[in-house]
């Protein structure tokens, strides 16, 4: 008896790995597109209402779901303390708080990272540039990150439970 429940539990801790790896792909995804969206928020709150950037950092950051509301929050926290510096830094600080909440690869992040280095140190020409920049290349890694989804998601749960099961195997 006390074999067929370690057997179980090996099977089952097998799958929900393949499960929770599998899951990641399908986060990655979401949060490219709310990462997209977050982006036409801050845009429309800086170029087309003219919204002093704290306040609208801070805007954004209400309207978004977790996690991505963490990014614009602590670039807001850091704002709000007028420690000097650019808000360029202060964007590439919020990242690197917040970046192991997130689901995003290198990749991913340094887009991000290279949007945040221009923000607010251009007039509003540029400014819409670079927002029109970083929402283009966002939309191609997602296209990746799905490409990526479609063709691992369902092997790595299927491994998952066949890995547990070739262990079960060999242990009985």
């Amino acid at each position: 008896m006390i074999k067929v429940i370690g057997c179980l539990v090996i099977l089952v801790c097998w799958t929900s790995g393949g499960y929770i790896v599998a899951t990641g792909y399908g986060r990655r995804v979401r949060e490219l597109r709310a990462f997209q969206h977050a982006l036409q928020i801050l845009e429309s709150e800086i170029l087309y209402t003219s919204t002093p950037l704290p306040q609208a950092v801070q805007r954004t950051s209400a309207r978004l779901e977790r996690p991505m509301d963490r990014v614009f929050t602590a670039m807001g926290q850091i704002l709000e303390k007028r420690t000097g510096h650019t808000a360029g830094e202060v964007w590439c600080m919020a990242i690197d708080q917040t970046q192991g909440l997130l689901c995003l690869n290198r990749e991913d992040i340094d887009i991000i990272r290279s949007f945040g280095k221009t923000l607010g140190s251009t007039d509003k020409e540029n400014q819409e540039k670079n927002f029109r920049l970083a929402k283009f290349q966002l939309e191609a890694q997602q296209v990746k990150a799905e490409e990526q989804r479609n063709r691992n998601e369902r092997l790595c749960k299927n491994l998952g439970f066949l890995l547990g099961a070739a262990l079960v195997t060999l242990l009985v």
